[in-house]
């Protein structure tokens, strides 16, 4: 992790310090921010981020480190775009603090620690993945969006994701929703379209899934995928669990499942799909939470058998 601090102290001088945060919410008065105006933030800071995706050479595409292993990728960019979408949601929410993938060490372990105590204390949190599908963008797949989301937490009361925002920047396209006020898709001519889920049931249905880096998670979904695929349409894997999500809620596929997933990798997408018709749970069937790593996603056509399928073979949740 030294070459990744080293990169944040580089590109994050004029960047989200929740320290700093901490220190001006208790300082200074202003009205509170309202939901609308957090997700505008977190569109603002989506669109700010997938700039330099668009925009990389080819070096910034190259490998910087490896984080986990050898399949958990980190480049300059990754880090850069963490610290342009960081810039303005502090600019625009000085009061709220970060949860940002490549403030946190590798690993699904200490991704649950950061977000449990990202989201202990009061107040608002972004959820923020700064380049969902990293291993697409150094191969030039355009297949990686921004992810940002706004939770909302309060003593005594589960986190609660109010705002979500995930930008494709190959396509141009912003995905953004707002609790209980639906999702829509943004194009490059500015016109917003509704979201709804694919009613379709399972054997109708495009199925999304998970390849996860580790053995541990990577296990169970291969068994998912194995049991559902004889009963779906097809299947497929596009590697970015952003792009999967804002998807399935677009009805472009009816559903998404994986496991070992962190807050920034799901929270404005499990908004998305919630927002625009659909199911959200966690292998047990719970509703999702930002806390929520195992994560089943789908219209509401086939969300109960695919996560029949899944549970019968342990495919949404991980090995022990």
């Amino acid at each position: 992790m030294a070459l990744v601090a080293a990169m944040l102290c580089a590109t994050l001088a004029s960047g989200f310090e929740p320290q700093r945060c901490a220190r001006r919410a208790a300082t200074t008065r202003r009205a509170a921010t309202s939901d609308a105006q957090l997700l505008d933030a977190a569109c603002e800071a989506a669109r700010a981020a997938g700039a330099l995706i668009r925009g990389a050479s080819s070096a910034g595409r190259a490998v910087a480190q490896s984080k986990a292993n050898a399949k958990d990728l980190l480049t300059t960019t990754d880090v850069a775009c963490q610290a342009a979408a960081a810039a303005v949601l502090a600019a625009r929410v000085p009061e709220s603090r970060l949860l940002g993938e490549e403030d946190v060490a590798p690993g699904g372990d200490a991704a649950r620690r950061a977000a449990e105590a990202a989201f202990a204390g009061d107040g608002v949190v972004w959820a923020l993945d700064p380049i969902d599908g990293t291993a697409n963008f150094v191969d030039a797949i355009p297949l990686s969006a921004v992810s940002v989301a706004a939770v909302k937490c309060r003593s005594g009361a589960a986190p609660e994701v109010v705002a979500g925002a995930v930008y494709d920047p190959s396509r141009d396209e912003l995905f953004g929703a707002l609790r209980g006020a639906g999702a829509w898709c943004q194009r490059g001519d500015g016109a917003r379209a509704p979201l709804a889920a694919s009613p379709n049931a399972l054997r109708d249905a495009v199925v999304y899934a998970g390849a996860p880096p580790t053995a541990r998670a990577l296990d169970p979904s291969l068994r998912g995928i194995a049991a559902v695929a004889p009963k779906a349409r097809t299947m497929r894997l596009l590697g970015s669990a952003a792009i999967m999500l804002a998807y399935t809620a677009a009805g472009r596929g009816a559903a998404y499942f994986e496991c070992d997933l962190a807050a920034w990798d799901t929270a404005a997408g499990a908004l998305l799909v919630a927002e625009a018709g659909g199911l959200v749970t966690d292998a047990a069937g719970a509703p999702y939470g930002p806390l929520t790593r195992q994560i089943v996603a789908a219209g509401p056509g086939c969300h109960a058998e695919l996560l029949a399928t899944l549970d019968a073979v342990g495919g949404a949740r991980l090995d022990d």
